[in-house]
């Protein structure tokens, strides 16, 4: 009984050892493996300070084109007939971009051509009836003189008569010549009134035609212009169909084929988007915390994401003085943060390759510590002025 007390006393514990042992095993082998990955993008790397005063600003920012991107938009609405670039193409100020369907527009214009043209033919018909008016009043003056001359010859005779029927009677003259002679003088003074009447018509009719004064004349010539501006309206028209580059660049997106329709106005996506890459652009974010250690004179650098000890110097270009909201890197357009940010303007060192508008890179600006500065503030404050 006491050997076997022994035994239990001595297997137990030995027993539970190695129970524990398994229990441990199978939970280590029941665990997950931990892979440390690493990350796709490498961290930014502060550049080393090689003088201990100074330090550096820290800045997200942005590769755009110079002047930053232009959204190319349209007129007009309409079907696109044609789409003449494509993205990465280098074009000068003036080329076409697209083309919106027009026919319409061609039709209208050569309405309004015509409208021109006849407008024209009736000016130029009213100024011709010029010469034939002068024509018309010469043959009315001359009818007028035939008139005048052959009134005071049916004078003459009425006269004649009239001191014939006084010496002689009846008997030298019959009462019905002097009635004749009389009614003659009274037609000849008909005509004559005819002609001076119809003078007075070709003169009215010629004031009214006159250069450059004439009403008539005035009111075609008008028509001409209101026909010239119509004209002038519908070839406005027809090229506002085509959308052209405002400045040499190149075309960094086209968002248009032929045979959709393109919306005028403001588009949450633009049709053609257009920058100039010479230079490329860095549009820096400084936080409004690390505005007061700001030097636009001091050395800037920036480094691609990927590429975290790339060291690329950037130039100072100018200064947005004013200070906006930071939006968000998430790309949604309403995101706002409580930090004001401002913004300046870097451009890349002509020739930098893979950099490319919308790219983002980390910047770091040299600048004097906090403390620093506000000894330097202060200092400069008591001086006399």
């Amino acid at each position: 009984m006491a050997r076997r007390s022994k035994l239990l006393l001595v297997g137990l514990p030995v027993v539970a050892a190695v129970a524990a042992a398994g229990a441990m095993l199978s939970i280590s082998r029941s665990q997950p493996q931990v892979v440390s990955l690493s990350p796709a993008i490498s961290p930014p790397v502060q550049p080393r300070v090689t003088n201990a005063s100074l330090g550096f600003i820290g800045a997200a920012g942005l590769i755009e084109a110079k002047d930053q991107e232009i959204e190319l938009g349209s007129h007009t609405s309409g079907v696109v007939s044609k789409v003449l670039a494509k993205a990465g193409d280098r074009v000068k100020a003036g080329d076409p971009i697209f083309v919106l369907d027009e026919r319409a527009a061609k039709g209208n214009l050569a309405l309004r051509r015509a409208e021109l043209a006849a407008a024209e033919r009736q000016r130029d018909q009213l100024i011709a009836r010029e010469e034939s008016l002068k024509a018309q009043r010469a043959a009315a003056v001359a009818a007028a003189k035939a008139a005048r001359a052959e009134m005071e010859e049916w004078a003459d005779q009425v006269r004649s008569a009239e001191e014939l029927l006084q010496r002689g009677g009846n008997n030298a003259i019959s009462q019905r010549e002097v009635t004749r002679r009389r009614n003659a003088q009274r037609s000849a003074q008909g005509r004559l009134e005819e002609a001076q009447a119809r003078t007075t018509e070709i003169d009215a009719e010629l004031a009214l035609i006159a250069q450059p004064d004439g009403a008539s004349l005035a009111v075609a010539n008008a028509a001409v212009e209101q026909a010239r501006r119509a004209v002038e309206r519908a070839e406005v028209d027809l090229s506002l169909l085509t959308v052209r580059a405002p400045i040499n660049g190149t075309v960094l997106q086209v968002n248009v084929r032929p045979g959709e329709f393109a919306f005028a106005g403001t588009l949450t996506t633009p049709l053609v988007v257009l920058g100039n890459l010479d230079p490329l652009h860095v549009r820096v974010d400084i936080d409004e915390a690390d505005v007061p250690r700001f030097d636009p004179s001091a050395p800037a650098y920036a480094s691609r994401r990927g590429l975290a000890s790339e060291r690329i110097r950037l130039s100072f270009v100018r200064i947005e003085p004013l200070l906006v909201p930071k939006r968000s890197l998430t790309g949604a357009l309403g995101e706002r943060v409580d930090t004001r940010v401002l913004r300046v303007i870097y451009a890349l060192p002509p020739g930098t390759t893979n950099a490319y508008p919308g790219q983002q890179v980390d910047v770091f600006i040299e600048s004097v510590p906090v403390g620093q500065a506000e000894v330097t503030s202060s200092t400069n404050a008591g001086e006399p002025k």
